[in-house]
């Protein structure tokens, strides 16, 4: 199977052409990962190449587009062109329910540009004392730049409210998640903030594959570690953690207004 590859509109497009088989399948995959973790505005795959698919292959896409790396930043995998035989196949698998699929790419560029804009902003830190202040400082400026205070100007209390708080949770959680990693590793750090359609996602890379368990009492000065994931976890909508090919661990969250 040949896949080419090629970018539009921001996005990536990949066109495998011929059989998608269990031989073939992990190349797709290495290939798709590796453009989902280039952050483009959406990752396109072209299937009017494929002349036939083995039905066992067609998980290759949802386990991709749920694939850890994936999730920071969020790139959306769209599916176009498939011709009537795996069209047919896609549809029987369910493929629909999880992956948008569109008839022609020209459609699966007009649903990517349709998407809400894409904001992030990445700070580096070491591994310093200071660096959780430094995060926080971070998170209010940020938040200020995009304008997600400035609905904290308007007349309506529950807006300014609602603005005031998720901005108020984003410099804590940022703020304890750069204290974890402080804590655990010696090296580096990324702290990473993105918004998208009204979610704010927040994360922090570190060079420690190690992560502290919840404390079981947050309230217990005697607990060992743990009280920063415990609020994150109170916080967050959702969280979780990724383990980079090159080593260490990303801890992620999303808070939703």
């Amino acid at each position: 199977m040949r896949i080419d590859q090629s970018t539009r509109d921001g996005c990536a497009i990949l066109a495998p052409a011929g059989e998608l088989d269990l031989a073939a399948m992990p190349a797709l995959r290495r290939v798709l990962l590796k453009r989902l973790a280039e952050q483009p505005a959406a990752v396109i795959c072209d299937l009017s190449g494929l002349q036939a698919m083995d039905p066992s292959c067609a998980a290759v896409f949802t386990s991709v587009a749920s694939y850890p790396s994936s999730s920071w930043p969020e790139t959306t995998l769209l599916l176009c062109g498939a011709q009537p035989a795996v069209s047919a196949m896609l549809e029987r698998l369910g493929m629909p329910q999880f992956l948008a699929v569109h008839p022609t790419l020209a459609d699966a560029l007009a649903q990517a540009r349709s998407r809400p804009p894409y904001l992030h902003a990445e700070l580096a830190l070491g591994p310093s004392p200071t660096a959780p202040a430094a995060a926080r400082r971070f998170v209010h400026a940020t938040c200020w730049q995009w304008r997600l205070e400035a609905v904290g100007e308007s007349d309506d209390p529950l807006a300014r409210r609602w603005a005031d708080e998720l901005v108020d949770r984003a410099m804590l959680v940022a703020s304890e998640l750069v204290t974890n990693a402080v804590v655990h590793t010696q090296g580096p750090l990324r702290l990473r903030l993105e918004l998208l359609a009204g979610r704010l996602r927040l994360a922090v890379a570190d060079q420690s594959p190690r992560l502290p368990g919840l404390a079981a009492d947050p309230g217990d000065p005697e607990a060992e570690g743990g009280r920063g994931l415990q609020v994150v976890d109170q916080l967050a909508s959702s969280w979780g953690v990724q383990h980079p090919l090159e080593g260490g661990k990303v801890i992620w969250c999303v808070l939703e207004r």
